[in-house]
């Protein structure tokens, strides 16, 4: 006769709270029972991760083609876009040295104290190394005596900056007769647009900023931002006088181009005073002054602070 006897088999006990989750977690990351990894087993893995290989090497190769045909289409000499086309703006501005220190546009100095403004002139004379004789000698620069030929770079000479602002004389700060470096910012194709001479126009320009305008010069001209600066600004002589040469714009990328420069010369300012100074161009297509004067566009126009001590 077969054996009815039943074994009593103890259901397997009921975790509960923190032990049931952590029992959870570790068959999340590893089911023995199904063989199963992050829920997934071996060919559910396998599936989902040729889809993506497939799908990344796709996404890599899409990119890698676009980028082949950006790069060779791209003129190494002109950018893709410029002028209205381009998110920068359409006007130059102006550069000015010193600023050996970046982070402030004061030029601070006391009158015959040179650790004052030694830095001040190293900054400048650094600058004008670039425009030595020697280093225009090449056969891509041309004298350039009223217009540039074509493909050439019209020297800069700079005995037009005058005896005045040389290293030798300390750029006039030994005196407290600082001058102050002025060029116009490379601006791909940009060319200036000259008032005529005697027109209703240049007149009202000239009584207005004192400038002498001629059909071939961007001029600069400098005074301080506030009545008071005006008052204690003094004098300025320009070096050359007649601003910028139409000669050297526009500018096309050329290699070894060299920007014409102009120094303003602040021969008297008010010792102890902080002078808030703008500088600007003048030129049919350069905004105009009430332009300049909104605090959001200073095109045409550079901003600094000089204090004579």
């Amino acid at each position: 006769m077969a054996s009815t006897e039943v074994t009593y088999v103890p259901p397997p006990s009921k975790k509960t709270g923190p032990a049931k989750k952590i029992e959870s977690l570790r068959k999340f990351l590893w089911n023995p029972a199904r063989k199963e990894f992050l829920g997934r087993d071996g060919w559910s893995w396998g599936r989902i991760g040729l889809f993506y290989l497939i799908f990344y090497s796709g996404l890599a190769g899409f990119f890698a083609i676009n980028l082949s045909v950006f790069i060779y289409t791209l003129d190494k000499d002109t950018p893709r876009l410029s002028g209205d086309s381009s998110i920068t703006t359409n006007f130059p501005g102006i550069g000015f040295r010193p600023i050996p220190d970046i982070r402030t546009t004061l030029i601070r100095f006391e009158q015959g104290k040179p650790s004052t403004y030694k830095a001040y002139v190293d900054h400048i004379q650094a600058t004008l190394r670039d425009y030595e004789n020697d280093r225009q000698e090449s056969e891509q620069f041309d004298s350039c005596q009223s217009t540039r030929p074509r493909d050439k770079i019209c020297k800069f000479l700079v005995d037009d900056l005058g005896e005045e602002c040389t290293y030798r004389k300390d750029f006039g700060y030994d005196l407290g007769k600082p001058c102050i470096l002025l060029k116009i910012n490379k601006l791909f194709g940009w060319e200036p647009e000259m008032y005529t001479p005697g027109s209703d126009e240049a007149s009202g320009i000239q009584n207005s900023t004192g400038v002498s305008l001629t059909e071939d010069n961007v001029q600069v001209y400098c005074e301080g931002e506030n009545p008071a600066d005006r008052e204690n600004i003094g004098p300025i002589v320009y070096y050359p006088s007649a601003g910028f040469h139409k000669k050297y714009f526009p500018f096309t990328n050329q290699e070894g181009y060299r920007q014409p420069i102009v120094m303003a010369q602040f021969t008297k300012p008010q010792a102890g005073r902080l002078i808030q100074v703008v500088c600007k161009l003048v030129a049919k297509n350069i905004p105009n002054e009430e332009r300049q004067l909104d605090s959001m566009h200073k095109e045409g126009s550079v901003h600094f602070e000089l204090l004579v001590d």
